[in-house]
């Protein structure tokens, strides 16, 4: 009987073992842009429908609402009756520029339309922050202030930054920050800071908001909320061009990520 000599067994063992691993690289889900073939400008409409499902500005329940200059509008109604509202817009800046803005919470005050106040109040991460915010509503009702805990999410897989900031309810609520008085309190918001690498200096940015401002009929509360994700996304697009946020941005945790996906972006295109 012939048996096949050591070095050719050998050879075999790697091949299977190659063909093993490959498999299983195929098969996970956090494997780095440079495992994807897309062609798209925004990576993020390659990824599955069951990825897309976990991202909110792709749910399918939103409308159109209107179009003014280059923001696009939408509006979704939510099962309390609140209505949820998205901004959605070309940003050109470098997205680590973005994402140094995002961080200076302060800065909150000057681009979240009325905005009054943003301040830290605990910080457990650089990602996962409690802050106190108050916000300015028309006379005669009084400033509404809430205590929100941020979550970051970042998916370099399709350039895919997403921050969120989340209300907190009673009692937590109050244990962070105490009844003002002069403000009523608001629980029910969400805030959602999302943005899509298109390219080095390039982006596609939303902004998407939902909030009871307690103490006032849901249509009013509704009708309060139509400009907000508007404006604010205009402020915010401002506010890149300042100094601070472009110095930062030479030394952000994400720089390498960025450089990275862009680069592998690039060479797609290219091909």
């Amino acid at each position: 009987m012939h048996f096949p000599s050591t070095r050719k067994m050998y050879v075999a063992v790697c091949l299977f073992s190659l063909m093993v691993i490959c498999s299983n690289l195929n098969s996970r889900n956090d494997c780095s842009a440079a495992e994807i073939t897309c062609v798209k400008e925004n990576w993020t409409e390659c990824a599955d429908e069951k990825r897309k499902s976990a991202w909110l500005e792709y749910a399918r329940d939103w409308k159109f609402h209107k179009k003014k200059g280059d923001v696009l509008v939408y509006k979704r109604q939510l099962p309390s009756g609140i209505v949820q509202c998205k901004a959605e817009k070309i940003i050109h800046a470098k997205p680590e520029v973005i994402e140094q803005l995002v961080r200076d919470v302060p800065a909150y005050a000057e681009f979240m339309h009325n905005c009054k106040s943003a301040k830290t109040i605990k910080e457990f991460t650089d990602e996962d922050l409690i802050i106190h915010n108050v916000t300015a509503l028309p006379w005669p009702l009084e400033p509404r202030d809430g205590v929100v805990r941020t979550k970051v999410t970042k998916d370099w897989k399709y350039g895919r930054f997403e921050v969120l900031c989340y209300g907190l309810h009673s009692p937590e609520s109050e244990r962070w920050a105490p009844h003002v008085k002069g403000y009523t309190r608001m629980y029910e918001i969400s805030v959602y800071m999302i943005m899509h690498i298109l390219g080095r200096e390039k982006a596609r940015c939303y902004y998407i908001i939902h909030a009871d401002p307690t103490g006032v009929p849901l249509f009013v509360g509704n009708l309060l909320m139509d400009e907000y994700p508007y404006r604010t996304i205009l402020n915010f697009e401002q506010m890149l061009k300042r100094k601070k946020y472009i110095d930062g941005a030479k030394t952000s945790k994400y720089l390498s990520n960025i450089e990275e996906f862009c680069k592998v972006q690039q060479n797609s295109r290219v091909k």
